[in-house]
């Protein structure tokens, strides 16, 4: 008996039962950690006070164009401007209804497919979650702000293409989804081509004034729900750092 117990203290104490979970959580934790912050292929994504504001500033916008349009404020300056851009040149027609396809609801899943093309696994799933946001977000401020389509509210529209006459036009969807694809695409960009995006987007709100499907309220609160998704987004997934370099390119980010 004695050498039995020699035998088991020389083997050392029993391992602890909860160890095994330990080291699991402990991994777990440190897989998070360094997804938070680094890709496999070397990529580092930031996320910082200053990405706070674009969420906040879209939010901001939403709210005032709310406020605004539920209190029939600027009524006149609204519509007065509503007016000028869809009496625009005829000739303007083709150019403005092929940009805005870019904020029909599609372009986010198609914009998620190019991203995961490009091995951009991160930019993929938030334009995937900026889909559903972007479906749940307008139906609610549709319900809170409930506002006719232009062609329902005054005279003299002109509707093109197959613009609605019918309907609630508060907050625009186009305007949102390019506004959120954006947001989330251009901190992937660099130097001047992350213009192109915003300038796309000032096209797409045009656009939807001309067609004769929304009033300038309209676009700027779907712009800014776009902003608040793209941003929101942005600080969940991260962003590439700037100095982030990429060791291997053929690796996933």
């Amino acid at each position: 008996m004695p050498g039995m117990r020699r035998e088991a203290a020389a083997a050392g104490p029993a391992p602890f039962a909860g160890a095994g979970k330990a080291g699991e959580t402990r991994k777990l934790g440190w897989w998070l950690t360094r997804w938070w912050s680094r890709a496999p292929d070397g990529r580092v994504y930031q996320r910082g006070w200053a990405g706070v504001l674009m969420p906040a500033a879209g939010l901001g916008l939403v709210i005032v164009c709310g406020v605004l349009v539920a209190n029939k404020l600027v009524v006149g300056a609204d519509v007065a401007l509503f007016h000028r851009v869809n009496h625009w040149p005829g000739w303007l027609y083709p150019p403005m209804w092929v940009v805005q396809l870019s904020g029909v609801i599609g372009a986010l899943p198609l914009a998620a497919a190019a991203a995961a093309l490009l091995r951009r696994f991160r930019l993929t799933a938030a334009l995937a979650a900026a889909t559903l946001l972007k479906i749940w977000l307008e139906s609610v401020a549709k319900m809170l702000v409930q506002r006719g389509r232009p062609a329902e509210t005054m005279p003299d529209v002109i509707l093109r293409g197959n613009s609605a006459a019918h309907g609630l036009s508060f907050p625009s969807g186009h305007a949102m989804v390019i506004f959120a694809i954006t947001t989330l695409v251009a901190p992937y960009l660099k130097g001047w081509w992350k213009i192109l995006p915003w300038a796309l987007a000032a096209a797409v709100c045009l656009s939807r004034l001309y067609l004769g499907a929304h009033f300038p309220l309209d676009v700027v609160a779907g712009a800014g729900l776009g902003m608040f998704i793209g941003g929101v987004l942005n600080l969940v997934f991260g962003v590439p750092s700037i100095n982030s370099s990429t060791p291997c390119a053929t690796a996933s980010a």
